[in-house]
Protein backbone atom coordinates (compact mmCIF):
# COMPACT_ATOMS: atom_id res chain seq x y z
CA UNK A 1 0.00 0.00 0.00
CA UNK A 2 1.14 3.21 -0.74
CA UNK A 3 0.92 6.19 2.28
CA UNK A 4 0.21 8.74 0.51
CA UNK A 5 -2.64 9.90 -2.25
CA UNK A 6 -2.17 8.11 -5.08
CA UNK A 7 -3.24 8.68 -8.51
CA UNK A 8 -6.90 7.28 -8.83
CA UNK A 9 -8.30 5.02 -11.36
CA UNK A 10 -4.29 3.67 -12.76
CA UNK A 11 -4.01 1.54 -15.56
CA UNK A 12 -1.41 0.49 -17.39
CA UNK A 13 -1.63 -0.13 -21.69
CA UNK A 14 0.38 -1.40 -24.51
CA UNK A 15 -0.61 2.07 -26.50
CA UNK A 16 -0.04 1.68 -30.40
CA UNK A 17 -0.72 5.05 -32.55
CA UNK A 18 -0.07 6.05 -36.14
CA UNK A 19 -0.41 7.64 -39.75
CA UNK A 20 -2.93 5.56 -41.25
CA UNK A 21 -3.06 2.46 -38.62
CA UNK A 22 -5.51 0.43 -38.82
CA UNK A 23 -7.14 -1.29 -35.99
CA UNK A 24 -7.84 -4.52 -37.15
CA UNK A 25 -4.48 -5.27 -38.41
CA UNK A 26 -3.15 -4.83 -35.43
CA UNK A 27 -5.42 -6.61 -33.90
CA UNK A 28 -4.74 -9.75 -36.62
CA UNK A 29 -0.93 -9.40 -36.29
CA UNK A 30 -0.70 -9.49 -32.35
CA UNK A 31 -3.39 -12.13 -32.00
CA UNK A 32 -4.69 -9.68 -29.03
CA UNK A 33 -8.03 -7.71 -28.69
CA UNK A 34 -7.92 -4.30 -27.67
CA UNK A 35 -9.57 -2.38 -24.91
CA UNK A 36 -9.64 0.69 -27.00
CA UNK A 37 -9.78 1.04 -30.95
CA UNK A 38 -9.77 4.33 -33.17
CA UNK A 39 -9.81 4.58 -36.97
CA UNK A 40 -7.99 7.53 -38.30
CA UNK A 41 -10.13 10.43 -38.90
CA UNK A 42 -9.09 14.15 -39.76
CA UNK A 43 -11.57 15.43 -37.63
CA UNK A 44 -10.28 13.43 -34.28
CA UNK A 45 -9.36 15.54 -31.69
CA UNK A 46 -7.16 13.81 -30.72
CA UNK A 47 -4.40 13.15 -33.27
CA UNK A 48 -6.29 14.06 -36.81
CA UNK A 49 -5.33 11.50 -39.16
CA UNK A 50 -4.05 9.24 -36.74
CA UNK A 51 -5.76 5.61 -35.43
CA UNK A 52 -4.96 3.98 -31.90
CA UNK A 53 -4.78 0.72 -30.55
CA UNK A 54 -4.52 -0.11 -27.08
CA UNK A 55 -4.82 -3.07 -24.92
CA UNK A 56 -5.34 -1.66 -21.13
CA UNK A 57 -5.68 -3.29 -17.31
CA UNK A 58 -6.86 -1.17 -14.05
CA UNK A 59 -5.82 -1.43 -10.80
CA UNK A 60 -7.26 0.01 -7.71
CA UNK A 61 -6.13 3.16 -6.30
CA UNK A 62 -4.64 2.04 -3.16
CA UNK A 63 -2.42 -0.36 -5.10
CA UNK A 64 -1.31 2.43 -7.71
CA UNK A 65 1.13 0.64 -10.50
CA UNK A 66 1.99 -2.24 -8.69
CA UNK A 67 1.58 -5.37 -10.53
CA UNK A 68 -0.39 -3.80 -13.21
CA UNK A 69 2.69 -3.81 -15.53
CA UNK A 70 3.38 -7.24 -14.59
CA UNK A 71 -0.33 -8.25 -16.21
CA UNK A 72 -0.32 -6.38 -18.95
CA UNK A 73 3.31 -7.75 -19.79
CA UNK A 74 1.82 -11.44 -19.12
CA UNK A 75 -0.67 -10.61 -21.83
CA UNK A 76 1.92 -8.67 -24.81
CA UNK A 77 4.76 -11.08 -24.12
CA UNK A 78 3.97 -13.62 -26.46
CA UNK A 79 3.78 -11.00 -29.03
CA UNK A 80 6.94 -8.72 -28.51
CA UNK A 81 8.19 -9.54 -31.67
CA UNK A 82 5.56 -8.49 -33.75
CA UNK A 83 4.59 -5.36 -31.59
CA UNK A 84 9.09 -4.69 -32.22
CA UNK A 85 8.35 -4.82 -35.92
CA UNK A 86 5.09 -2.70 -35.67
CA UNK A 87 7.59 -0.02 -33.85
CA UNK A 88 10.10 -0.20 -36.48
CA UNK A 89 7.16 0.85 -39.38
CA UNK A 90 7.19 3.78 -37.99
CA UNK A 91 3.98 3.63 -35.63
CA UNK A 92 4.57 4.73 -32.04
CA UNK A 93 4.41 1.72 -29.59
CA UNK A 94 4.91 2.47 -25.73
CA UNK A 95 3.47 1.74 -22.22
CA UNK A 96 1.72 4.20 -21.25
CA UNK A 97 0.95 4.35 -17.23
CA UNK A 98 -2.23 6.67 -16.51
CA UNK A 99 -4.37 7.59 -13.87
CA UNK A 100 -6.11 10.76 -12.28
CA UNK A 101 -4.22 13.20 -10.27
CA UNK A 102 -5.78 15.44 -7.43
CA UNK A 103 -4.30 17.83 -5.07
CA UNK A 104 -1.23 16.29 -3.57
CA UNK A 105 -1.42 13.14 -5.18
CA UNK A 106 1.63 11.53 -6.41
CA UNK A 107 2.48 7.63 -7.21
CA UNK A 108 5.64 5.85 -6.74
CA UNK A 109 7.16 3.26 -9.64
CA UNK A 110 9.12 0.98 -7.56
CA UNK A 111 12.39 -0.64 -9.16
CA UNK A 112 10.36 -3.95 -10.07
CA UNK A 113 7.75 -2.06 -12.27
CA UNK A 114 11.18 -0.16 -13.80
CA UNK A 115 12.68 -3.58 -14.29
CA UNK A 116 9.61 -5.48 -16.21
CA UNK A 117 9.46 -1.92 -18.65
CA UNK A 118 13.25 -2.29 -19.57
CA UNK A 119 13.00 -6.41 -20.21
CA UNK A 120 9.88 -5.30 -22.33
CA UNK A 121 12.29 -2.87 -24.37
CA UNK A 122 9.17 -0.61 -25.00
CA UNK A 123 9.10 3.51 -24.19
CA UNK A 124 7.16 4.67 -21.20
CA UNK A 125 4.58 7.44 -20.78
CA UNK A 126 2.70 8.75 -18.11
CA UNK A 127 -0.38 10.54 -18.56
CA UNK A 128 -2.59 11.82 -16.07
CA UNK A 129 -6.18 13.04 -16.28
CA UNK A 130 -7.25 15.83 -14.21
CA UNK A 131 -10.19 17.92 -12.75
CA UNK A 132 -10.41 21.07 -13.69
CA UNK A 133 -9.35 24.07 -10.72
CA UNK A 134 -12.79 25.10 -8.80
CA UNK A 135 -14.24 28.29 -10.19
CA UNK A 136 -12.61 27.59 -13.90
CA UNK A 137 -13.94 28.82 -16.69
CA UNK A 138 -11.89 27.22 -19.63
CA UNK A 139 -10.29 23.63 -19.15
CA UNK A 140 -6.99 24.83 -19.76
CA UNK A 141 -7.20 27.51 -16.93
CA UNK A 142 -4.59 25.92 -14.81
CA UNK A 143 -2.00 26.13 -17.40
CA UNK A 144 0.78 29.28 -17.39
CA UNK A 145 -0.06 32.34 -18.81
CA UNK A 146 1.63 32.68 -22.25
CA UNK A 147 3.20 36.07 -21.48
CA UNK A 148 5.25 34.41 -19.13
CA UNK A 149 3.52 36.55 -16.35
CA UNK A 150 3.45 33.62 -13.98
CA UNK A 151 7.60 33.62 -13.57
CA UNK A 152 7.39 37.46 -12.15
CA UNK A 153 8.85 37.86 -8.75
Amino acid sequence: MEPFSSWGAPQAALLITGRNLKPRDITAELGLTPTLSREPTDESPFRPGEGCWALQVTGAPERGFGGLLDELAALISPALEEIQDIRRRGHSVQLDLSGHVRSGSRTFLSPHLLECATRLDLPVSLTTDADPPAGSEDLLDWLPAPDGSHRAT
